[in-house]
């Protein structure tokens, strides 16, 4: 029997409640829960030992029932910390409930409002007595001690939630859903205090519809034997979350949030390979973000005997699972150096890093533009020197070999970081002008376009620039389209193909949200290698170059560093700006 997605949901759920987010609105703290199906509020109210009124009151409308996929604030303040110490968990709408000393049956069935007989026919086991350290099953949908409304499970419904923001009104919010005013206040229980900034409120009529199914990307590989998979993610932290999991300068981010937004994509991915017949149990791990919290986990026996191993997103944790999994795969799925695969033969990383973005745009420039005027414009700064120095020596590897090439070897200039004069001195009023920028500094960035804009179109002049570019929010749009510029990339999100659009309206429907960049890499790291998995078994990485699959917003293209060592994806791809946005090069 499959049961990949069942116990991939059962895990997330406990993660969950161990990795809230925690937000703060008008100076008060709120754990974030979103409802799975078959929720109660009752269930939630017991599992965070916060009482039913203080959750109805900070969520409007919640008292008239509950919706997959809705987002609940639960107040910190209200939480007990004697009932927290032995709070239930969830599990697919349940309580699981930890027996401790000297407590009776009677005394559980009457802290849940279910009768003795019910927890004996739900719990088997008690016919042999009730012993501490025992996990019951509560079905608290039978629960008689709180209101009919608090103990009906979450449904799937039309509504969708919305997070409101400071300023905004209902009349405003009615004009962008398409529903009045009133039928908002009135599936928010009336709103009594107001359009409060922070709080999630229900919109009863969406225009959001359920896919008929989820995107078939990926051919059908031959029948699979069964699977253990575990899915190793850093959901919680020890102190502040605001450390990058990666190697690429400028890159912080909330590691979990896109832990979360990674399992999202996955957990659809795992849908679309279950149709083509995967056959699997997949776990869920959380990592944490230090080594404190990743060592006992990876020292344990929970981890061991997998068939293949997708996460951590940190590089100490990856080299440390490499030593305990024996010649099972592991995928590093996020961005990092090619270092994590450096004496790490079974570690394979999922995208490649700026070596291989510099290398796939110098090759692009070699053969399209060999017989123009290519000019690298070296900036000088200590910092970006290694960079400048990496691009030269793969341009010049790759225009030696061309045929009819306009020069022996590209000009090279070095210029200020407020200076371009040397490199305006080079350009040639007859041919393209290829202007190749190696830099990451803004302002020098920034004095690039404004000097070279400002000369088009009396010379004919292509930028190519770096990723990093599309992360300065300052540089001049209209410049970057002038100047033609184009950037390398590991991933793009064409949200012009039907796949991408496709998989957004199931993301929608399945989790009231936007998918995000972390939600798409979740979907293709899935989809390819448990894919790779399902066709060739364990030794899939000698195989890589076979695998079949069609991810939607990144491409493989696997190379091994070496007997020693571990698989790179090399693959990239360009980018360039248009008027219409940025779009995939020819």
């Amino acid at each position: 029997m499959h049961k990949c997605l069942a116990l991939f949901l059962a895990a997330c759920i406990s993660l969950l409640a161990q990795a809230q987010e925690v937000r703060t609105v008008n100076g008060e703290k709120y754990i974030v829960h979103t409802v799975e199906k078959g929720q109660t509020l009752f269930g939630i109210s017991k599992h965070y030992a916060v009482p039913v009124a203080a959750i109805t009151e900070a969520n409007p409308g919640a008292e008239q029932g509950l919706s997959v996929g809705q987002v609940l604030l639960i107040p910190r303040k209200d939480q007990s910390r004697k009932e927290l110490k032995t709070a239930p968990r969830l599990s697919d709408g349940e309580l699981l409930y930890t027996v401790s000393k000297k407590e009776t049956l009677f005394g559980i069935s009457r802290k849940f409002g279910v009768s003795p007989e019910d927890l004996r026919r739900w719990n088997p086991d008690l016919q042999y007595g009730l012993q501490p350290g025992m996990v019951l099953h509560v079905e608290v949908a039978k629960s008689t001690a709180a209101p009919p409304a608090a103990v009906q499970p979450a449904v799937a419904d039309s509504a969708v939630f919305h997070l409101v923001q400071a300023g905004e009104t209902l009349y405003a919010l009615g004009r962008q859903y398409g529903v009045s005013a009133e039928a908002i206040s009135a599936a928010n229980g009336g709103l009594p205090d107001g359009l409060k900034a922070g709080l999630y409120i229900r919109i009863p009529k969406a225009a959001i519809v359920q896919p008929d199914s989820v995107p078939a990307t990926v051919p059908k590989p031959a029948p699979s034997r069964h699977l253990k998979i575990a899915v190793l993610l850093p959901f919680t932290a020890l102190g502040a979350d605001t450390t990058s999991a990666t190697d690429e300068p400028g890159k912080q981010t909330s590691v979990t949030d896109a832990a979360i937004e990674f399992r999202a994509g996955l957990g659809l991915a795992l849908d679309t390979l279950q149709a083509m017949g995967l056959n699997a149990d997949v776990q869920v791990f959380d990592t944490g973000m230090k080594p404190e919290q990743w060592n006992p986990l990876l020292k344990s026996d929970a981890v061991r005997g997998m068939d293949l191993y997708i996460g951590p997103f940190h590089r100490a944790a990856v080299e440390a699972l490499s030593r305990v999994t024996g010649n099972a795969p592991i995928v590093c799925p996020v961005p990092q150096s090619n270092k994590v695969l450096l004496g790490h033969p079974t570690v394979s990383k999922a995208i490649g890093s700026r070596p291989d973005r510099l290398k796939l745009m110098a090759r692009y420039i070699a053969v399209r533009h060999a017989k123009d005027n290519i000019i690298l414009v070296k900036p000088d700064i200590f910092s970006e020197r290694d960079l400048a120095r990496t691009m030269e020596a793969e341009l010049k590897a790759q225009l030696a070999p061309l045929p009819g090439k306009f020069r022996d070897s590209l000009l090279v200039v070095t210029c200020p970081r407020r200076d371009i004069s040397a490199a305006q001195g080079k350009l040639d009023p007859v041919k393209r002008n290829i202007l190749v920028v190696p830099s990451e500094d803004v302002e020098f960035v920034t004095t690039v376009l404004a000097k070279f804009a400002g000369l088009v179109p009396k010379y004919a002049i292509t930028v190519y620039g770096l990723n990093a570019w599309m992360d300065m929010p300052t540089l001049d749009v209209s410049a970057l389209v002038k100047l033609d510029v184009h950037v390398p990339a590991n991933q793009f999100i064409d949200r012009g193909a039907q796949a991408t659009n496709d998989f957004i309206a199931h993301y929608r429907a399945r989790y009231r949200n936007e998918p995000g960049e972390y939600a798409f890499l979740g979907y293709d790291v899935a989809l390819y290698y448990i894919g790779a998995e399902m066709q060739f078994g364990g030794n899939f990485p000698q195989h890589y170059a076979q695998v079949q699959a069609n991810p939607l917003h990144m491409s493989f293209r696997m190379e091994n560093l070496g007997p020693e060592n571990g698989w790179n994806n090399g693959s990239a791809l360009m980018l360039e700006y248009k008027p219409e946005g940025i779009r995939k090069a020819d």
